[in-house]
Parts: structure tokens; C-alpha cells; sequence
């Protein structure tokens, strides 16, 4: 093994990292605090339901929505083929009350 400054060069050829001589200090700039305009706020949330609420730093209350606008969409797109399904079935049966009935009378459509 041989040693040079923040390195260990194994025999190998691998290499070990090593901090124990230096420190690094990170220094963060404070931002001015996050203020929402109002407007965007509410423009985002037209766009779709939650991104208003991230926008604004309510990232919990944001996704909530998010997620509950998400499944009332897809359940409103679900609901459709549903009503469709359903409008077909009757007139099913409608169709076939007819044909029975016509045929017991005699008469073809």
C-alpha cells in the first residue's frame, strides 16, 4: 500500500478516497423566503388540481389533491364505457322482446 496525500493506491491498482486530513465546509446562501403570487397559484391550479398547493409549498396537501383529481378523471373516463355498457345492454333486450314478440305474432321486421 502506498499513501499519497487523500488517496490509498492498493496493490491491485484499486483506489481508497480518504477525508481524515481535510474538512470540507459547505457553505448555503440563504434565499429570500419563498413568497407565491397569488395568481400562479391559482393558475396552476387550474391547470390541474394540487400543482397550485405545490406551487404555494404545500407539497402533502398538493399531492393529496393531486392524487384524488387523478382518480376522479380516470373514474369519470371509466364511467362512460359504464353508461355505454349499460345503454347497449337495454337495448338488447329490447331488440330481442321485439324479435320474440314478432315472432310469436307472425310479423318480420
Amino acid at each position: 500500500m502506498l499513501c499519497k496525500g487523500n488517496y490509498i493506491l492498493l496493490n491491485d491498482g484499486g483506489v481508497i478516497l480518504t477525508d481524515e486530513e481535510e474538512k470540507y465546509v459547505i457553505e448555503v446562501e440563504e434565499n429570500d423566503e419563498h413568497k407565491p403570487l397569488p395568481w400562479k397559484s391559482a393558475l396552476y391550479s387550474l391547470i390541474f388540481p394540487g400543482l397550485g398547493q405545490m406551487y404555494n409549498g404545500d407539497f402533502s396537501r398538493g399531492s393529496y389533491y393531486f392524487v384524488i383529481a387523478f382518480i376522479l378523471i380516470v373514474a369519470a373516463y371509466l364511467l362512460l364505457p359504464i353508461l355505454i355498457l349499460g345503454i347497449f345492454w337495454l337495448y338488447n333486450v329490447y331488440q330481442a322482446f321485439n324479435f320474440a314478440r314478432n315472432y310469436q305474432t307472425g310479423t318480420k321486421n
